[in-house]
């Protein structure tokens, strides 16, 4: 259950990051660009950790990770931004009921395993219907058919880069090696993909640019390690989509601080409880 950990770890963290431009409010595309140039930074004195596979493969799909990251990223920011951490945040039980049925058709293991034990199952499901509800019910006003149509497609791109993400990192002989790599060569990719356009649009900032880097160099921080703890999850868990439950209990971690910064929010603690009950009971049964 060690994936639980790192899991949790990479939803602590991917809070910070989500939250830090609600004080911001850096345009989502902007902060994305300069955060993944602050994050190779960040990433180039441990190159001597990484490893470099030689499957040519892993390079295409890193591609793909880091063009999916680029719009997602932009997308979540701009929400963040708009609104708060939290909706930004919505388009997770998608992603995961998405990421689950994928991987439990391409697993034949997976799908061993719940055939072998239907009680394991049974508390899996058990656990999914309890986290969408609590989802559900911890603020209904934030679920509403506006915020749905936000994030659903970034909900189904997601749960193709968690997918494509675990069969690329169990190509690794190291985990902590292969997950630095992924992590870094993402960045890279994900800068040499958006700087082009962004400095095409030649938009100014309507921010000083102290306050731009700023943030950027916040959110490449929690990015980073939330990405970090993120991918050795994913090696860790027998299917991706668990990870992101654990991630997925965000909206308790927001409730959480909001109470204790005391900042307005009609949040339902009620809901809090049972998403932490769901993640729980997946997290205890899902080996």
């Amino acid at each position: 259950m060690i994936w639980g950990f790192f899991a949790l770890l990479a939803g602590l963290t991917y809070c910070v990051q989500s939250e830090t431009n609600r004080h911001f409010k850096v345009d989502g595309f902007e902060l994305n660009t300069f955060r993944a140039l602050f994050s190779v930074l960040l990433l180039l004195p441990l190159i001597p950790l990484m490893e470099w596979p030689r499957i040519p493969e892993y390079y295409l799909v890193l591609l793909l990770e880091a063009s999916i990251s680029v719009v997602c990223m932009m997308a979540q920011y701009n929400l963040s931004a708009k609104r708060n951490g939290r909706i930004a945040c919505l388009h997770q039980p998608i992603a995961i009921l998405l990421t689950f049925m994928i991987w439990f058709a391409l697993s034949p293991e997976q799908r061993a395993v719940f055939f072998a034990h239907p009680e394991k199952a049974a508390y899996v499901a058990t656990g999914f219907i309890l986290f969408f509800f609590g989802l559900q019910t911890i603020r209904k006003n934030d679920v509403g058919w506006s915020a749905f149509l936000a994030v659903m497609p970034i909900a189904v791109l997601y749960s193709i880069m968690a997918v494509v993400s675990k069969i690329a990192l169990e190509q690794g002989d190291n985990m902590l090696g292969i997950s630095l790599n992924f992590v870094f060569l993402c960045n890279i990719l994900m800068f040499l993909l958006s700087a082009p356009i962004y400095y095409g649009m030649k938009k100014a900032s309507t921010l000083p640019r102290k306050t731009v880097y700023k943030a950027s160099g916040y959110v490449a921080i929690a990015h980073s390690l939330s990405w970090f703890f993120f991918c050795l999850a994913v090696i860790l868990t027998p299917n991706p989509a668990y990870v992101g439950v654990i991630t997925g209990l965000a909206p308790l971690w927001f409730l959480i601080y909001y109470k204790i910064r005391k900042i307005d929010d009609d949040a339902s603690p009620f809901g809090g409880l049972v998403i932490g009950a769901a993640a729980i009971i997946i997290l205890f049964t899902s080996n």
